[in-house]
């Protein structure tokens, strides 16, 4: 049996005592008006939603008093670009933004999704202030325009 969840995002009851089960997106899915996923407790969910927020890690998207459905964003790989050098920092948005790609902001440094074409060109470029890493790429993260993340 399929739950349809057909509401745009809206405050949910959480319950003390409910369940959680999770329901694993990856961050190119958040902004997604419609999503068929089986909960990892084996529920199959189709959330419709017509206008709402990018869904968030950890927002609970359902709830009855036996048990809720909370959003869990899973990590990805991803380029960082570590430095406080404010020119290197300029140089990199700009080379990531002439490709469209999302930034997120970390208190370590910028990252974006791990790209097999644009991880080498980063890496010739800026030398070991990029790296590898595996993290959530969350909506609350990442830079809008003039450098400003969302405000949450």
């Amino acid at each position: 049996m399929m739950l349809i969840i057909e509401r745009d995002q809206n405050e949910v009851t959480v319950y003390d005592e409910a369940v959680v089960d999770v329901l694993y997106i990856d961050w190119y899915e958040v902004n997604k008006t419609l999503l068929t996923r089986q909960t990892e407790g084996g529920r199959l969910v189709r959330i419709h939603r017509r206008v709402a927020p990018a869904l968030e890690h950890g927002v609970v998207i359902y709830a009855t008093p036996e048990w809720s459905i909370q959003v869990e964003i899973r990590p990805c790989p991803v380029i960082v670009l570590q430095t406080d050098d404010l020119n290197s920092i300029g140089h990199f948005c700009f080379d990531v933004g002439n490709r469209h790609l999302p930034l997120f902001w970390f208190e370590d440094g910028l990252a974006l999704a791990y790209d097999g074409q644009l991880y080498p060109a980063l890496k010739g470029q800026y030398g070991d202030l990029v790296m590898l890493d595996k993290r959530k790429l969350s909506p609350a993260f990442a830079l809008q325009a003039y450098g400003q993340t969302v405000d949450r």
